[in-house]
């Protein structure tokens, strides 16, 4: 029975059968356990891979989004300001309220139905339309937080 579990650390031979070498193996390098250290089958672990394809698909999208900024910003900020001028004014008189709301409504369904729907005739201005989105953008937050004032 003493001789079924081998109490010696596992050595592996390295020529003559007098002259044993240590091969210490570890998974911490990376490398894994593997019997041959050339193996470069993989990256990494799959938490790696993944996250390093979720930073390579946040790097497309900013430099996505990074295509025309400033543009983007002056129309976002553009319908900020016309949010603002369209409820102060519309706030001296009340007889337009539910005129220019409805007004207010139309146009910014108008913008998304343009934006999200694929027309042929529109392809060619997809850019202003996107402009425009910004500006639909702007003019909705600008509503919202002018809903808060008193």
């Amino acid at each position: 029975m003493d001789n079924m579990h081998n109490k010696e650390p596992c050595m592996i031979s390295a020529g003559s059968p007098r002259r044993r070498a240590w091969s210490i193996r570890s998974a911490a390098d990376g490398s894994g356990l593997d019997s041959s250290p050339t193996t470069s089958g993989s990256s990494g672990t799959r938490l790696i891979r993944a996250i390093e394809a979720l930073l390579v698909k946040l790097d497309a999208r900013i430099k996505v989004l990074r295509k025309n900024l400033p543009m983007k910003l002056l129309f976002f900020l553009v319908g900020f300001y016309c949010a603002t001028a369209f409820a102060t004014v519309i706030g001296q008189t009340g007889d337009w309220d539910i005129i220019s709301s409805g007004l207010a409504v139309a146009v910014v369904e108008g913008i998304g139905a343009l934006m999200y729907r694929s027309i042929p005739l529109i392809d060619g201005v997809r850019s202003i339309i996107i402009m425009f989105n910004y500006w639909k953008t702007g003019l909705t937050l600008g509503l919202f937080l002018d809903s808060f004032k008193y």
